[in-house]
C-alpha cells in the first residue's frame, strides 16, 4: 500500500531511508539511518506518528540485523514492532503484513522452517484481506514461501510458487524490474534442484545481465545469481570456473555485509568443496573453518548449514 501522502515525522522519514538503503544494498547506510532514527522516535510529540515511527524504526534495525547475521536481535526488533504497528496501522495493513514476513525471513536464515512457514501464513492472511493491496507484497510472499520450500529441498512444492511470483511481478511490475529478476532467479535456483540444470543456467545469465546493469556489479542479489551460476559449473567439474565464481561472490558479501557475516558460509564452503576436488585441502580447510566460525553464535547449534560445514571440515582432518 503506497501511505506516500500521509503525514510522516522526520524519524519515520529516517526508518524509510534506512530500507531504502538495506534495498540498495548499503547495509553499513541503512544501520547509521536506523540507529538515528530509534533515537528520535521518542522526541515525536504525536502519539499516532511516534507509534508509525516507532515501527518503522524498529523495522529497519530488524532488517540491519538480519543482514548482518544477528538472527535473535531482528527477531526481537520485528517482534516489538508487531503490536506498534498494529495500532498505528491496524491489524489489516501492509505494515503490518510487511512484518510477519520479515520474522518468517529471519525464522528461515535461522533453520527455524516451521516457525518461518507459520510467520509466512500470517502475512498471507493479512495480504489477502487488504481490499487495496499491491501485488508487489503478494508476489514477494509467494518468492518467499518458494524460497522456503526449496530451502526444505521440496523442489516440486517450491516450483509453482516461485513461478506464480514471476507471474504476479511481471504484470505488474514488467519483466525488466529488479523485483521480477530476483524472481526468476529464485525459479532458476529451483529449476536446479529439479535436474533442469541447463534452463536454470539460460535464465541466471540472462537475470545476471539484468541485475548488473540494474543494481551494479557488486550488488548482493548479484552475488545470489553468481552463487547458483557457481554450483552448476561445480556439478559439472568445471572448477576453475566455480572457483573464481564464489570468490567474486565473498568478495561482494564481505564488501557490502562485513567479513563476519553468516551470509559467507555458504559460499565458504561452497569453496571449499572446489578447493578439495583440486587436491587443495589445506585451502580447503581453511575455508570450511572460516565457514563455521561466521556461523557460530549467529545460528543454532544444530542449524542444517552448520552441521553439514561441520561434518565437512572433520572429514578433512581424517585424511
Amino acid at each position: 500500500m503506497n501511505d506516500e501522502g500521509d503525514p510522516r515525522s522526520p524519524a519515520e522519514q529516517l526508518a524509510l531511508d534506512a530500507i531504502d538503503q538495506i534495498e540498495r544494498g548499503d547495509v553499513a547506510a541503512a544501520e547509521a539511518l536506523a540507529e538515528e532514527a530509534l533515537k528520535t522516535t521518542d522526541d515525536v510529540p504525536d502519539a499516532m506518528l511516534r507509534d508509525r515511527a516507532r515501527a518503522r524504526a524498529l523495522r529497519a534495525a530488524g532488517t540491519v540485523a538480519r543482514s548482518r547475521g544477528r538472527f535473535a536481535d531482528a527477531e526481537t526488533c520485528f517482534g516489538e514492532a508487531l503490536p506498534v504497528a498494529q495500532r498505528a496501522f491496524g491489524p489489516i495493513s501492509t505494515q503490518v503484513a510487511e512484518l510477519h514476513n520479515d520474522l518468517g525471513m529471519t525464522f528461515k536464515y535461522a533453520g527455524r522452517f516451521a516457525a518461518a512457514d507459520e510467520a509466512y501464513r500470517h502475512a498471507l492472511d493479512v495480504l489477502e484481506e487488504l481490499v487495496d493491496g499491491d501485488p508487489s507484497d503478494l508476489a514477494a510472499l509467494y518468492h518467499n514461501l518458494g524460497g522456503l520450500a526449496h530451502a526444505r529441498r521440496d523442489y516440486e512444492a517450491a516450483e509453482p510458487l516461485a513461478r506464480r511470483s514471476i507471474e504476479i511481478r511481471t504484470e505488474a511490475l514488467g519483466p525488466a524490474d529488479p523485483a521480477t529478476l530476483l524472481d526468476r532467479s529464485a525459479h532458476a535456483a529451483i529449476l536446479d534442484g529439479l535436474g533442469r540444470s541447463d534452463e536454470a543456467e539460460v535464465e541466471l545469465r540472462d537475470v545476471l545481465v539484468g541485475l548488473e546493469s540494474a543494481l551494479g556489479r557488486d550488488h548482493p542479489e548479484v552475488a545470489v545469481v553468481l552463487n547458483n551460476l557457481a554450483a552448476i559449473a561445480q556439478r559439472r567439474g568445471e572448477l576453475a570456473d566455480a572457483e573464481s565464481l564464489y570468490r567474486r561472490v565473498i568478495a561482494i558479501r564481505e564488501s557490502r555485509l562485513g567479513p563476519e557475516s553468516p551470509a559467507l558460509a555458504v559460499p565458504l564452503s561452497n569453496l571449499g568443496g572446489v578447493l578439495n576436488s583440486q587436491g587443495r585441502t589445506t585451502e580447503a580447510g581453511n575455508a570450511y573453518q572460516r565457514a563455521v566460525e561466521v556461523l557460530e553464535g549467529a545460528v543454532d547449534a544444530d542449524h542444517p548449514n552448520l552441521v553439514a560445514i561441520r561434518r565437512k571440515l572433520a572429514g578433512m582432518g581424517s585424511r
